[in-house]
């Protein structure tokens, strides 16, 4: 499954995120992995929200480049 959503889009306005909220809650998945991390939150005060969704059903997550940062987007807002 994968969320090809706008990425200053809210997640829980994407459909692709939907489904991984599903599948997590159902048990089918164990972790997420994206291209960079602002696929999960564009902005840095959105994060501690998304960990904690994470954490409390066991997900990790990886990004494959962590250093990259989605050009237009400032993760600080």
């Amino acid at each position: 499954m994968s969320d090809t959503g706008p990425l200053d889009q809210d997640t829980d306005l994407r459909a692709g995120w939907a489904r991984i909220r599903e599948a997590a809650g159902a048990g089918r998945i164990n972790g997420i992995v994206v291209p960079a991390f602002a696929h999960i939150v564009y902005r840095w005060n959105d994060w501690t929200t998304q960990q904690s969704w994470r954490l409390k059903r066991g997900l990790f997550v990886i990004s494959t480049d962590p250093t990259d940062v989605a050009m237009g987007l400032e993760p600080q807002e």
